[in-house]
């Protein structure tokens, strides 16, 4: 299901009893992630934008130092926690530059911070996972990067393919069938796995972790759901939102 790019929304959201989560988007539009209100319809999220045009080294160094007035301003805006979106924009200096990006954002906000790049790894932690295929909208350099980041947690990327998308307004035509061929296709090359890693935020991946884990038995993880899976997490979410695969049978560890 693709799902109707309409229901983003940005701005400040009028206080009530719902918690009101904070996003750093790449796209300069600031929109908040579909996805957001279709998993979480009962939350509210904010969204502010880094202007990220091509997912490419040089680029994410233009952006990456915005990411703390950003996360100020949202903080101003009556965000309760802080995450920045955008897989590889914290993952391509490795580690150690997302646990200080991390850091920075706590710092200048004094609320709970995160990356995607962290939720993927807190997604697959919770289920011990060493061995993972792993399909990317990247191109081969930045899809070396990943592979390195994940072994730094000591998780071996049996199979990785990328999608070769460099302009990250290329991502919007990428649709779900197309996603889901390309993983099954993948899945089936790739031998034995503990899971299978979708990585970057910007592609629609919502529909595609039931079906795979039906076909295959072991857990997806994509970018764009776990970054709000986490992100949630980082204040609690008491409701039980099962529908969206098996990463949702677990709460994230705060």
């Amino acid at each position: 299901m693709e799902i109707p790019q309409e229901t983003a929304y940005t701005g400040v959201v009028m206080r009530n009893s719902a918690p009101v989560l904070g996003l750093i988007v790449p796209p300069r539009a600031g929109q908040v992630p579909p996805e957001a209100k279709h998993i979480y319809p009962d939350m509210n999220f904010i969204a502010r934008g880094l202007g990220l045009m091509e997912m490419v080294h040089k680029d994410y160094e233009r952006v990456i130092a915005d990411t703390t007035d950003h996360a100020m301003a949202l903080a101003a805006s009556g965000a309760d926690a802080i995450s920045l979106m955008g897989t590889s924009l914290s993952f391509f200096k490795g580690p150690e530059f997302n646990d200080k990006l991390i850091e920075k954002l706590k710092s200048a906000t004094g609320l709970p911070a995160t990356t995607m790049s962290q939720a993927i790894i807190d997604g697959l932690s919770r289920f011990s996972a060493k061995k993972v295929a792993v399909l990317s909208a990247y191109e081969t350099d930045v899809n070396m990067r990943l592979r390195e980041y994940l072994s730094a947690y000591g998780i071996r990327t049996t199979s990785i393919a990328g999608l070769n998308i460099r302009n990250i307004a290329d991502l919007r035509n990428i649709s779900g069938e197309y996603l889901l061929a390309r993983s099954q296709e993948l899945l089936r090359q790739s031998g034995e796995c503990d899971a299978f890693l979708i990585s970057c935020g910007g592609l629609q991946t919502i529909d595609l972790a039931p079906i795979l884990e039906q076909d295959t038995g072991i857990p997806v993880i994509s970018s764009a759901v776990a970054g709000l899976w986490s992100t949630v997490g980082l204040i609690g979410d008491p409701k039980q939102r099962k529908s969206f695969g098996m990463l949702f049978d677990h709460a994230p560890a705060r």
